[in-house]
């Protein structure tokens, strides 16, 4: 009895676990077209050169979900030369990129775009690099800025007994750090 339990609680788990990595991942919810997402083509449709040039574009900005930090121009998988001409279709028939890049996003998540837009989160990965960048500049400065306990100041002897002792005690510290 104790074992059936285990087993149920397993499945149950592991079924919520890809129910939530789907829904995290952007993964569609069974009987949703994509296309009702992105809605009827709102740019112009393109046709030769300019669809080529503006197809090579848009695949460089989408990684290929299979490779290893390769757009899908660069790729040469199934999958990517796949998704180059369902690009490409987009495109001839007048879609936008933004609308594209949707449809693409409603598959495969956020992780379709080789940068990350900037916001939420992913803002900290486009702020990152200026705020280590100011904070190595401010660490130079600090370190180049002379220290007050460098500055020597000088003693005119024989105006005050206590000046004369104290400069007569650092004479003797700087004697014996000396040797």
């Amino acid at each position: 009895m104790r074992k059936r339990a285990i087993v149920c609680g397993a499945l149950l788990l592991t079924g919520m676990t890809m129910l939530g990595l789907g829904r995290l991942y952007g993964q569609e919810e069974i009987g949703i077209d994509k296309r009702e997402l992105i809605g009827e083509p709102q740019g112009t449709p393109l046709a030769g050169a300019e669809l080529d040039r503006h197809t090579e574009e848009l695949t460089s900005l989408m990684r290929c979900p299979v490779c290893q930090g390769l757009s899908i121009a660069d790729s040469g998988t199934m999958i990517a030369m796949s998704m180059k001409e369902e690009v490409r279709q987009f495109l001839a028939e007048g879609y936008t990129d933004d609308q594209v890049l949707l449809y693409f996003e409603a598959s495969y998540g956020e992780f379709i775009r080789l940068e990350p837009k900037a916001k939420g989160f992913n803002l900290v990965v486009w702020l990152a690099p200026l705020a280590a960048l100011l904070l190595g500049l401010g660490l130079i400065i600090h370190k180049l800025r002379p220290r007050p306990e460098e500055v020597e100041v000088e003693i005119q002897p024989g105006t005050d007994p206590e000046t004369d002792d104290l400069a007569a005690y650092r004479d003797q510290v700087r004697r014996e750090v000396r040797s």
